[in-house]
């Protein structure tokens, strides 16, 4: 039996990931949808049945890790990149190394906050989740101790976006890390973090580049 007292799993599980697509697409579908075209109260008791036949199956904890080819976890259920987590947009990495990280995301109209633009809060929590990365690829996995985001042009969504981050700085146990975010050359926002290091016993990190699951298919 492995010592590592974390689930890991040999790869995504392809059910998993395409009941998370298929969520993606239900909620994208519900904050769209003309309420005068559509019966959304059957709709409604169409999702509560499948709800309560997945809620029977549950109990699992939501930690689960993938082992990659190439190297390193993903984290199947994270509200970032979790590919199978519906909320997750999710994060594709291109890159994670030791000098910085680099993600594709793809936001939605159910990430909206003004109009035909990504909601702040949803720019700052990809920025944090890739400055975390980046730090755990330099090998000095940390927790988000202050984040500072300046947004500099409304983020697009249904836009392809990109995500790096880099640890610029140690100082101990702080960790100073720093990222943008992009809509083509139009840098949409750019953040600056202090992180605080911890032991990479106590949660597996990636210092390899991971290959991101393929879209599932019907």
């Amino acid at each position: 039996m492995s010592e590592n007292p974390f689930p890991i799993v040999d790869g995504v599980p392809p059910g998993r990931a395409l009941l998370g697509s298929r969520i993606r697409e239900l909620i994208e579908a519900s904050v769209c949808v003309r309420d005068d075209e559509a019966d959304l109260a059957a709709a409604a008791r169409r999702v509560e049945a499948v709800t309560e036949a997945l809620r029977a199956a549950g109990g699992a904890r939501p930690l689960l890790l993938a082992a990659l080819d190439g190297g390193g976890h993903l984290s199947i259920n994270n509200p970032l990149e979790g590919p199978g987590n519906p909320l997750a947009p999710p994060l594709s990495w291109v890159r994670v190394g030791p000098e910085s990280v680099c993600a594709d995301v793809l936001l939605g109209a159910a990430h909206e906050g003004p109009p035909g633009r990504v909601h702040g809060g949803w720019v700052a929590a990809v920025l944090d989740h890739v400055l975390g990365r980046a730090t755990a690829a330099a090998g000095f996995p940390g927790m988000t101790a202050s984040l500072t985001v300046d947004y500099h042009h409304g983020t697009p969504y249904a836009v392809p976006l990109t995500a790096e981050g880099r640890l610029v700085r140690r100082d101990g146990r702080k960790l100073h890390a720093t990222g943008e975010l992009k809509a083509g050359d139009v840098v949409c926002a750019t953040a600056t973090a202090v992180l605080v290091h911890f032991d990479a016993g106590r949660f597996p990190v990636a210092t390899k580049s991971p290959k991101s699951p393929k879209s599932p298919k019907d």
